[in-house]
């Protein structure tokens, strides 16, 4: 898809500079919004998937098209900035800043998705996974846009002496690029910390199964022949619904100098939970997810929007409280991460000072179908193992499985839909994120935008 944004932006540009700094706010609004519902259709085509699950839902897959129509609205604010520049050169240099903040609202208003990324075109180039590992997420989508709009920036460079300030302001964060080998370095420089021999299992249950006896056996089976060190589940594989308060059914998967790592729907209380569980000889640990999905694990405003329980179900899931690590006997420690909580980079932000070795992520795409969807949630994955600088151990019950590591390399994966199982002895080394830094590149693009936004308010260049 690389090459189509050296079309899109570019065009984008020509159409917005044939509107009239005259036109009213609607009128940038109601572009904005058409562009963003566009895209957005075309990228979100497999939200319908999970009303077509069940029978008693299908006929209200149409309220999936509301996601877009959401989303496109944040596009719609971000055209209006247009309304206030006059000059081509400015709409040019500001477009990529546009962009990016409407990303950033996508990702943390409301309740925030953090699914529409522009980095996520250089979520399958190896050369461009430096960028989001150094320079973080939004960074990287800001220079990626810029490459797509130089080929519109050739007259303005050929007059470089009149226009060198706007140009040496707006590209100055290439410069960070050439301190990129120099931290490379540095990380490539660390010491093996640990080495763990990991099964990941993917065992393709159907959704809601009701042969958990079957289920149970073979889980049994998997890891009683198993001889790796962890012996990793997908989200929700642990057939049976376990309270809290008494885990002795746990214990019959339990075996002695092995590690199982297995999702599972726990009840406390009367309050439900989606959980993450750790099983050890004399040693059982679990965490609770604390991003929920909307409509999926909860009905937001349920008392007024209680109609909708064909859909989302009578029961709200409950967020969990726990920190967000898991330490084994052996002092493995882990960030666990359910599901589409691994689109969140603030699941990232103390991982340093928790001294986190590796990430596991547990996931039942099954509700995404076979079209775009379970893809896109992988690569969106892949591009966060770069963000924490850490092994990613991703384990879904339909796929994709895999496991990649620091460097966003797959060490090896799984096929769609299809019953799987990975062996692999992981070297784990002791490399700190760069999580930090990314928030510092950010700061910096915004005080461009601001800088940028006063400057085109000047008649001259």
């Amino acid at each position: 898809m690389l090459p189509l944004g050296f079309i899109i932006f570019p065009s984008l540009i020509i159409l917005i500079s044939n509107l009239s700094n005259q036109k009213s706010f609607l009128t940038f609004f109601f572009n904005g919004f058409l562009f963003g519902l566009g895209f957005l259709i075309f990228y979100l085509s497999w939200v319908h998937n999970p009303f077509l699950v069940y029978e008693t839902t299908k006929s209200y897959a149409f309220l999936a098209f509301l996601l877009p129509v959401f989303l496109s609205i944040f596009f719609g604010f971000g055209f209006i900035i247009y309304k206030y520049l006059v000059l081509k050169l400015h709409i040019i240099l500001i477009t990529p800043f546009v962009f990016i903040l409407i990303e950033f609202a996508i990702s943390n208003f409301i309740y925030g998705f953090p699914w529409v990324s522009n980095s996520l075109i250089l979520s399958n180039n190896i050369n461009g996974f430096y960028l989001i590992k150094y320079l973080g997420i939004i960074t990287s989508g800001y220079l990626i846009l810029l490459l797509f709009l130089l080929p519109l920036m050739f007259p303005y460079f050929m007059s470089i002496k009149k226009y060198y300030k706007q140009l040496l302001i707006v590209y100055s964060p290439l410069i960070l690029i050439f301190f990129l080998p120099i931290l490379s370095f540095e990380s490539n420089s660390k010491k093996l910390n640990k080495e763990i021999v990991i099964e990941i299992n993917q065992l393709v249950n159907p959704i809601n199964s009701l042969n958990e006896k079957n289920i149970e056996e073979k889980i049994k089976k998997l890891i009683n022949n198993s001889k790796s060190d962890y012996i990793i589940f997908a989200e929700n594989n642990f057939p049976y619904l376990i309270n809290k308060n008494n885990l002795s059914n746990l214990n019959n998967f339990i075996k002695k100098n092995k590690k199982v790592i297995i999702g599972a729907t726990t009840i406390q209380d009367g309050d439900y939970y989606n959980s993450f569980f750790l099983l050890e000889k004399n040693n059982i640990q679990n965490f609770d997810k604390k991003i929920l999905v909307p409509f999926g694990e909860f009905l937001p405003f349920r008392k007024y929007l209680n109609f909708m329980e064909i859909i989302s179900g009578s029961i709200d899931y409950q967020k969990g409280n726990h920190e967000r690590i898991i330490i084994t006997t052996d002092n493995l420690k882990i960030l666990p991460i359910i599901c589409y909580e691994i689109v969140f980079d603030k699941i990232f932000k103390d991982i340093n000072k928790k001294e986190i070795d590796i990430l596991v992520n547990i996931t039942n795409d099954s509700w995404f179908g076979t079209r775009s969807g379970p893809y896109q949630h992988f690569y969106i994955s892949r591009i966060k193992a770069l963000v924490a600088n850490k092994p990613l151990l991703r384990v879904s019950n339909n796929g994709i499985s895999a496991i990649i590591d620091n460097n966003g390399k797959i060490i090896n994966s799984t096929k769609l839909n299809k019953i799987s199982q990975l062996k692999y002895k992981l070297k784990i080394n002791n490399n700190k994120s760069y999580f930090f830094m990314h928030k510092i590149f950010m700061f910096y693009l915004f005080s461009i935008f601001i800088f940028l936004i006063i400057y085109s308010k000047r008649k001259e260049i």
